[in-house]
């Protein structure tokens, strides 16, 4: 395979990142094969050192993703840094998207948890109301107990998914580093 050829594959493989910095990542790649040049290989060596240019822009679009959710957390960008890091190697499906369904799952039930306490207080009056008002005070105190839980765990959650987000991209960072063969530390 020739530069021209290799290069263009890279491009195509990177068509989803943004123009600027499709361009940054593919001037890199043309500075490999200049400085090769340079020292004496011939463009198909470079190549061969370089690998697989489908390989290369998964793991270049794997970084690009966890950049961008480092700079702006959200769930458009962890998802698609949890997608690009399962894109590098099928293996990465169980330990990666396991924990992640799981964490997500433990969140929800949190959620749904909170929401449930903050609105007993109004289920005490709709119950109030369909059954009789006999133990009303004694349900009423106890599901404004419960919503006050519920406030306190809203408010828990929200530190919650802040840390767990935190957590989610050291785990995928780690993930990315074992596919690459690199140093645990």
């Amino acid at each position: 395979m020739k530069r021209n050829e290799f290069m263009k594959k890279l491009e195509a493989y990177l068509a989803k990142v943004p123009e600027h910095d499709r361009k940054d990542m593919l001037y890199d790649f043309d500075e490999h094969f200049t400085v090769g040049i340079e020292n004496g290989k011939t463009e198909e060596e470079v190549v061969e050192e370089l690998g697989d240019p489908h390989l290369i822009a998964k793991d270049l679009i794997a970084d690009y993703q966890m950049i961008r959710a480092e700079k702006g957390p959200s769930v458009p960008n962890t998802s698609r840094t949890v997608f690009a890091t399962i894109g590098l190697s099928f293996f990465n499906l169980v330990f990666l998207l396991g924990p992640v369904i799981g964490l997500i799952g433990v969140y929800f039930s949190l959620c749904v948890t909170a929401f449930s306490f903050t609105v007993s207080p109004l289920l005490a009056v709709l119950w109030g109301i369909f059954t009789g008002f006999e133990d009303f005070m004694i349900q009423f105190f106890m599901s404004v107990t419960l919503c006050g839980i519920g406030i306190l765990l809203s408010i828990a959650i929200i530190h919650i998914g802040k840390f767990s987000y935190k957590i989610m991209l050291q785990y995928t960072k780690f993930n990315i580093k074992v596919m690459k063969g690199g140093k645990i530390s």
